[in-house]
């Protein structure tokens, strides 16, 4: 049997079990990476601080388990789910800020939940004029904004889907799904790791009119 990019712990040679720590380090995690072991069909990430059994580690065909390891995920990446009270403040804070410079025809927004602001009336650059001017617009915020962007925005004019490679029936990247069974199609506007910065005083760093400004710039490219 091929092993690729992880071992088979060899059955022999664990006894009554093993230490989550030296199961880890077998691993050998490099940086944003965390250690995992797959057994019988499981997986799970491997905890530094317990002890592992020997029935946890060898499968019923007596295989010892394999070892090796995952790239991270990013655990904020939720919507419509608990948000804190700081988060729902800034949110708040820059949707009324945004309707009164950028949209001055007017706004909605999920008060109660802050999970997103639909512009009625976006006006789309010329490009698209061809086929509408103007659309219904939505940002969806992820539980964990601003310290995590939104994940591209969704429209609901009666354009085509991917008329230019990026618009789509369904979502990626993690983004919110629940638009699109209300009638919403998503335009992919994703944002590398690390590339989005906000600041405690969200006017001095990433914020909604620098996510509106990225809207702009995509669809008018």
């Amino acid at each position: 049997m091929a092993i690729i990019n992880g071992r088979r712990l060899d059955p022999n040679r664990i006894g009554k079990g093993i230490p989550g720590s030296k199961l880890a380090s077998y691993a050998k995690p490099g940086p944003g990476r965390r250690p995992i072991l797959e057994c019988g069909g499981k997986v799970q990430q491997i905890d530094s601080s317990r002890q592992y059994s020997r029935y946890e580690l060898v499968d019923k065909h007596g295989r010892g388990a394999k070892i090796s390891s995952m790239p991270d995920r990013s655990k904020g990446y939720g919507f419509g789910g608990p948000r804190s009270a700081q988060s729902k403040r800034m949110i708040t804070e820059q949707v009324i800020d945004v309707a009164e410079h950028l949209f001055k025809q007017g706004v909605d927004f999920d008060e109660d939940g802050a999970h997103w602001m639909v512009v009625p009336n976006y006006y789309l650059p010329r490009r698209w004029h061809h086929i509408v001017r103007k659309t219904p617009l939505m940002v969806a915020f992820p539980n964990e904004y601003p310290a995590l962007p939104p994940i591209g925005f969704y429209m609901m004019a009666d354009i085509p889907l991917s008329p230019d490679g990026h618009f789509f029936q369904g979502v990626a990247h993690n983004a919110w799904a629940e638009p699109i069974g209300q009638g919403w199609k998503w335009y992919c506007t994703y944002i590398h790791e690390g590339a989005w910065q906000p600041a405690s005083n969200w006017r001095h760093g990433d914020n909604l009119f620098t996510y509106f400004h990225l809207v702009n710039e995509v669809l008018g490219n």
